[in-house]
């Protein structure tokens, strides 16, 4: 598409006054491609910008736009969850992570439902949980991923904060949390 809206503009170029930069993002579902564009310099001198993203969910040829944020911001978050393993017919015995990570599945839905103005737009997917391969063993570790999305850095941002004190305000979450961002 890229490509094509250079080749456009190319042939447009006596009427177009001013500078125009094409800019191929790399990174651009995840490891933070724009943060690295940025920090690079190559938008330090642009007035404008406009970013494009196929949507699959459209008749081909249709374009969609509009004023302001369009398209969120996210970051992804994995818990891990240690606890201790133990025999499935004894679990007095045993400090269940699958417990644990149903606890904060959800706590970190209530976050949207119950701390966000609805009129906001913000997301928290928990979208995957891993734990023990056996129907009779309580497994010593599980963990629980997804993402979180945004229209505002300051919604972001909570939605980040939120999410390290879900994992940190359960004492049975020993372990750490990968928490990253991108733009």
């Amino acid at each position: 598409m890229l490509l094509g809206a250079a080749k456009l503009l190319h042939s447009w170029k006596d009427y177009i006054k001013g500078t125009v930069k094409l800019v191929f993002q790399p990174a651009e579902e995840g490891y933070a491609g724009a943060y690295h564009v940025l920090e690079e310099g190559i938008l330090d001198d642009v007035s404008a910008i406009f970013g494009l993203h196929v949507d699959p969910s459209l008749p081909v040829g249709t374009v969609v736009s509009r004023p302001g944020p369009f398209m969120a911001a996210s970051g992804r978050f994995l818990i891990t969850v240690t606890g201790k393993g133990g025999h499935a017919a004894m679990p007095h015995n045993a400090v269940d992570p699958i417990v644990m990570v149903s606890s904060a599945i959800i706590s970190l839905q209530q976050i949207v439902a119950r701390e966000i103005d609805p009129l906001e737009a913000a997301v928290v997917s928990v979208t995957f949980m891993k734990g023990g391969d056996a129907y009779n063993v309580i497994p010593e570790s599980a963990c629980l991923g997804g993402t979180f999305r945004s229209l505002t850095t300051e919604g972001l941002s909570y939605l980040k904060k939120r999410i390290k004190e879900v994992n940190q305000s359960n004492k049975h979450f020993p372990s750490p949390t990968y928490l990253r961002s991108r733009a």
